[in-house]
């Protein structure tokens, strides 16, 4: 029996979307993952970035934590962007800050249903 699993194919199965491309084994390559090893992982991608997207759901005030620190780091562009994080979440009006950018995002996301609806109506009208 060889080491090497010299039948490894990509699976047929969708795998996570992914920038990387797979690296199956070849003759020889004792580094890639063998298509057990390689269901294994897709598996376990799938399970992390579904758990991820639940947390991320159940805590709205992450996205407007991030949303707001970016803002405001593209805004002044500081040098030190590290000491700028630090700065950022351990200023003593972060709870205010995001308030107010809760509100900013809840209103633009209204704004934004609403212009969706509007188009919506305006191509059946043209139908």
């Amino acid at each position: 029996m060889s080491l090497v699993d010299t039948g490894s194919a990509p699976p047929n199965h969708d795998p996570p979307i992914s920038m990387e491309p797979y690296d199956l084994a070849k003759s020889g390559d004792l580094g890639a993952l063998n298509n057990q090893q390689q269901a294994a992982t897709n598996k376990l991608k799938t399970e992390t970035r579904v758990n991820n997207e639940l947390y991320l759901r159940s805590h709205p005030e992450i996205r407007y934590m991030v949303s707001a620190f970016l803002r405001d780091l593209l805004l002044k562009k500081p040098e030190d962007a590290r000491k700028h994080f630090t700065d950022f979440f351990t200023h003593p009006d972060l709870l205010k800050r995001m308030d107010v950018q809760k509100e900013e995002y809840l209103r633009q996301h209204e704004d934004d249903v609403t212009a969706r609806l509007l188009a919506d109506e305006d191509f059946h009208e043209d139908e």
